[in-house]
């Protein structure tokens, strides 16, 4: 059986695995990252590797990376990074593997490998056509066009969290205004539910009568409230059900998909995003585009990005 190494890079832990074509991790090894940042990670990215290639059972195919952040897939450089990854810019990763591994080695962002993994052995499983949002702290992500990474110029494409959504929207921290980020992201959903609330009396009694620190709130607070009816959640996640849903029906007419897979730490319990989406979508747009595109959860969970990495060793080879 061949294995390839996976890595999923990320801004608290960095995760190494062995992994076989069907997606099954066979070792694990897990780090915090490094706060001092790039040159650390890169020197703990380079252990880690080494460590897993003496532990394969058998022969290895490649090695994959899966990295928040604007990635070169062609150099396998890191261009642009992330805010919680210390001076993660301009990493030539692919380089400092290569120094120790004469293999194929294949870096790019989390999202595209979530791609990979979610139409090699996910929900998209024989499509060649699928957009991919990731909804965590922030809104990422990824399109396959005919079978193929949509990428752009040097791999920039696909920033699908930077549609807006409301010209007049928030200010969003990539200069524009009312992009989905703002309204279907983890945080974006804190900032909304913390504008409703301070601009209503009543919620700010209810709130401090129950000992609660608004700015303790959280997108999981905001959902597990909505369940409950409190009513201020409920707006919250009507508007940001409204955005994702404005926001996918333009991807469906941007790109005709097959498929929208959804994913990322929002969606943990989101079955019922899945639907709500499904309904708004029902009535927005052209019916020939908009009918066919199935609204599912990604397969894989928080073990997207490892597995994804690793799977792309056979999804360019």
């Amino acid at each position: 059986m061949e294995y390839s190494i996976g890595v999923d890079i990320g801004g608290t832990k960095i995760a190494g695995g062995l992994v076989d074509q069907e997606g099954h991790i066979h070792q694990r090894v897990v780090i915090s990252t490094p706060k001092e940042g790039r040159d650390a990670i890169l020197q703990e990215i380079k252990r880690m590797v080494a460590d897993l290639a003496k532990r394969s059972m058998g022969p290895l195919r490649g090695i994959g990376v899966g990295t928040a952040g604007q990635v070169d897939f062609v150099r396998g450089n890191v261009l642009s990074g992330t805010s919680n990854i210390a001076n993660w810019n301009d990493v030539p990763i692919r380089e400092w593997l290569s120094e120790i591994m004469n293999l194929p080695i294949f870096v790019d962002n989390d999202v595209n490998v979530m791609v990979v993994a979610e139409t090699l052995l996910g929900v998209a499983k024989g499509y060649d056509d699928v957009v991919c949002l990731a909804l965590g702290t922030g809104v990422g992500g990824g399109v396959l066009i005919g079978g193929k990474m949509m990428r752009g110029v040097w791999g920039g494409a696909g920033e699908l969290g930077h549609i807006s959504v409301n010209m007049d929207g928030p200010l969003c921290n990539c200069g524009m205004r009312g992009c989905l980020e703002t309204y279907a992201s983890g945080l974006g959903i804190k900032q909304r539910y913390i504008e409703m609330w301070e601009s209503n009396i009543a919620n700010q009694e209810s709130v401090l009568a129950n000992n609660f620190t608004i700015n303790e709130i959280t997108s999981r607070d905001v959902f597990r409230k909505m369940k409950l009816g409190d009513q201020l959640s409920v707006k919250v996640v009507q508007q940001m059900l409204k955005a994702l849903s404005t926001a996918i029906a333009g991807m469906i007419h941007t790109f005709n998909p097959g498929m929208v897979v959804l994913g990322g730490g929002l969606m943990d319990d989101g079955e019922w995003i899945c639907e709500e989406v499904s309904h708004q979508i029902s009535h927005m747009g052209m019916r020939s585009l908009v009918d066919p595109v199935k609204i599912r959860k990604a397969k894989f969970g928080s073990e997207t990005t490892l597995v994804g990495a690793a799977l792309q060793c056979w999804f360019y080879q």
